[in-house]
């Protein structure tokens, strides 16, 4: 009875160990470091940009954040595109800050996608997903579009947890922070403010912002520690050189980092899998 009660014993206890490794490795992040997965544009790398085939490929494979980058149109509509023209993505031409949203509508975005709105976005996917949202100029230099994105988030009843804004105009994020200290910002940073920075700069962006982004190429982990130093998280973004830098972010910690491709994103940072 003696020894049948310890088989016992031994197999339950090899049952949980089991169940526990699969559990940890499951989890698709090194232990105790789990970086926020942004995906850059949506699923960028395998669907076309800024469309809802890209943002549901990003939501499928498990993105923490969908990153939508806002134009302005002419009629005043907020749209995911990244450039401030419609050339490079679209069968159309011309500014979006000269371009009417029907026209827009009427483009092929690849693949038969269309562009959509940021109302449309929002209106779709809910709380069910998590916004990396960047307000982007139009060719004229400005940005105007604070206060209806913040009026669409709203009137989508979208949750602040839920919402990051991130903009190189440190203009338009102390406007949104005045409008509503509780949404997440980053204070997103070129390569020549990062040569720059000191602490008092970074001093200065803690009263507003959570984190700093910083492209991949200029990210040490002096640079980290000093954000870090300061209270402020770090985000790091590419240029086109994602397969090349990665895994080295990943190994300095960063808070998080931007990918055109979630699944890869998450393979980089736990290899083993």
């Amino acid at each position: 009875m003696y020894l049948i009660i310890c088989s016992l014993l031994f197999l339950l206890s090899a049952c949980s160990f089991t169940s526990g490794a699969e559990s940890a490795a499951g989890s698709g992040a090194t232990p105790g470091y789990d970086p926020l997965i942004i995906a850059h544009r949506g699923a960028s790398d395998l669907e076309p940009e800024h469309t809802f085939a890209s943002y549901d490929r990003a939501v499928k494979d498990k993105a923490d954040y969908i990153e939508i980058d806002l134009r302005e149109t002419k009629d005043g509509e907020l749209i995911a595109m990244h450039d401030e023209d419609v050339n490079r993505t679209t069968d159309g031409e011309g500014f979006v800050g000269e371009l009417t949203l029907d026209y827009i509508e009427s483009l092929d975005a690849g693949g038969g996608q269309k562009v959509p709105t940021l109302r449309d976005i929002v209106s779709h996917y809910k709380n069910k997903v998590k916004y990396y949202i960047e307000t982007r100029s139009n060719a004229d230099g400005k940005i105007t579009m604070e206060d209806q994105l913040l009026q669409i988030l709203t009137e989508n009843k979208i949750d602040d947890d839920n919402v990051i804004i991130q903009s190189f105009d440190e203009a338009s994020l102390l406007k949104i922070h005045e409008r509503n200290p509780d949404v997440q910002l980053v204070r997103l940073l070129r390569k020549k403010e990062i040569q720059e920075l000191t602490t008092e700069r970074l001093n200065e962006i803690s009263t507003f912002a959570f984190a700093i982004g910083t492209y991949a190429g200029s990210t040490d982990k002096d640079l980290v520690s000093m954000a870090r130093d300061n209270g402020l998280d770090i985000h790091t973004y590419y240029y086109d050189d994602e397969k090349e830098l990665a895994r080295e972010m990943f190994q300095l910690k960063v808070d998080g980092t931007f990918t055109n491709n979630p699944k890869f994103a998450r393979e980089t940072m736990n290899p083993s899998k």
